[in-house]
């Protein structure tokens, strides 16, 4: 089976690419706007449509994980990024006639801020997103759902929680805290600062999403929304104290809200997903 990975130069896609290299009987190809030493790693600006089609054209992917995209929360390039490449990489595949099945990366921020009580919260639940990024993320889902019922296309959307791994971005909690504590233990700074700790949120490991994404993509239905996460909150609190703990560090050296300002993360106070839709495809794979 030939796969196609977008996005294979960041922390999902590159992660995933390395998980589908160790399986037997795939050919994987990956995609970037880097351009790429390794052979099978191909330079491709999906923003560019016709770069798309010649891309599709060329490699006749079987399966194709779409993991491109960004969370800058600037309208344009969120839209750029997570909507319109969405689009031409799924108008490329109905061009190039291929029958080929498709997982775009969604993400919990399509449903926005819920009452807790509202946890475990399905892919039924109504999508109220609060970000610019969970809007275009949710414009990509009505793609998805627009192309599997117009065009036929045998295409899925992962809607993934937090992710944990080595490498996650900067821009997020879990990134953030693995920066301070590098530099805490090399000597560059002596406390670690967060804001609000208080909120609990739905943690999966990399790899274990890397798991549900295959489960997903090779035995998923077309414009279904499939849940990827733990299916229970850890709080904020505990993570943090638990990278300190792996670190060999106290946590003594955190300040805690220190600047008076709650993180993005305190939106919404606990949110988790229902995992019980995509558990049924990880057991019967």
């Amino acid at each position: 089976m030939t796969i196609l990975v977008t996005g294979a130069s960041g922390f999902v896609g590159s992660h995933l690419l390395d998980y589908l290299k160790h399986r037997t009987g795939l050919t994987c190809y990956g995609l970037s706007r880097q351009h790429p030493d390794e052979a099978r790693m191909h330079f491709c600006d999906l923003a560019d449509r016709s770069r798309a089609d010649e891309t599709i054209r060329l490699l006749k992917p079987e399966l194709i994980f779409h993991m491109a995209g960004s969370f800058s929360n600037d309208f344009t390039t969120d839209f750029g990024n997570n909507v319109l490449t969405a689009r031409h990489l799924l108008d490329a595949v109905v061009a190039a006639e291929l029958p080929a099945r498709i997982l775009l990366m969604g993400s919990a921020a399509e449903y926005g801020n819920l009452d807790p009580v509202q946890s475990p919260v399905a892919e039924t639940q109504v999508l109220r997103p609060v970000s610019v990024y969970g809007w275009t993320k949710a414009a990509q889902t009505q793609l998805a759902s627009l192309y599997a019922s117009t065009f036929g296309l045998d295409v899925m959307v992962a809607r993934t929680f937090n992710l944990l791994g080595r490498g996650v971005s900067e821009k997020l909690f879990v990134g953030n805290v693995q920066k301070q504590i590098d530099a805490v233990q090399t000597g560059k700074r002596d406390r670690i600062t967060v804001g609000s700790l208080d909120a609990e949120r739905d943690y999966i490991d990399i790899a274990d999403a890397c798991d549900l994404f295959f489960a997903i993509a090779t035995g998923g239905i077309a414009g279904e929304v499939y849940n990827v996460g733990s299916g229970k909150a850890v709080s904020m609190r505990k993570l943090l104290y638990d990278m300190l703990h792996e670190a060999g560090l106290d946590k003594s050296i955190v300040d805690d809200d220190a600047a008076g300002k709650a993180t993005p993360h305190a939106q919404v106070s606990r949110i988790y997903a229902d995992i019980g839709k995509v558990s049924v495809l990880l057991n019967n794979t």
